[in-house]
């Protein structure tokens, strides 16, 4: 009797039917936790594979609402590597080509000269502004011209770098402000630009120490009786 209804009420399994029942098991384990998931507000043991992703201009964030922005205001004084900061004689004559036995070094320098005209230093002689420029001269300066600026760097010399021109002459005394500033900027001659690792404040600063040390090496005679 008691075979006879087990073999009653038990289900007989069919291949085809196991088949289909163990596909639909696996197909709702995959879909019902990835649909909770999905639910701005729920989250059912993720283990991370639901993560905020920031793409750029765009916000973030899927919790009650809230979106974060991607978008983040630069540090202050810093500005992106592959961006040039402005100066308006960026190109002054450069992208004239040079006339047949036209020398690059005059060419350039007639260029400084001229933005020397339109470019003033915008700070005043404060001994912190030429505490700074010290410090930046030191840094950068002083390698190939020198401690005194005469053009004797420990840089320079034989099988080394070429001596650059003194900064004592008429010549470089009688330079601009701002002829000085686009060498310091754009570069002359063997000299490269230094706007890569001086600000344009930085780069007036060391100009006002300069200056200091060009007094110094040429004192006027109301110099000498302080």
């Amino acid at each position: 009797m008691i075979e006879r209804l087990l073999r009653k009420y038990t289900l007989r399994w069919s291949p085809t039917m196991f088949k289909v029942t163990l596909g639909a098991l696996v197909l709702a384990a995959f879909f019902i936790p990835v649909a909770i998931v999905g639910i701005p507000w729920v989250e059912f043991l993720n283990d991370m594979a639901a993560q905020p992703k920031a793409k750029s201009q765009m916000t973030y964030g899927r919790v009650w609402g809230e979106q974060n922005l991607t978008i983040r205001p630069p540090v202050h004084g810093t500005m992106p590597r592959d961006i040039e900061p402005t100066y308006p004689f960026r190109y002054a004559g450069a992208e004239i080509p040079l006339k047949k036995g036209e020398d690059k070094f005059k060419r350039e320098l007639a260029i400084a000269k001229e933005v020397g005209k339109q470019w003033h230093n915008p700070l005043e002689p404060t001994m912190e502004n030429m505490k700074r420029g010290q410090e930046s001269f030191n840094i950068y300066c002083k390698t190939c011209h020198g401690k005194t600026a005469n053009g004797d760097g420990p840089a320079t010399g034989p099988n080394r770098f070429p001596r650059p021109p003194s900064l004592h002459t008429d010549e470089a005394r009688g330079y601009a402000d701002g002829t000085i500033f686009h060498i310091v900027t754009k570069g002359v001659g063997k000299m490269h630009g230094y706007a890569d690792k001086l600000d344009e404040q930085e780069r007036w600063e060391v100009i006002l120490y300069l200056r200091a040390l060009q007094r110094a090496m040429n004192p006027k005679e109301e110099d000498l009786k302080r």
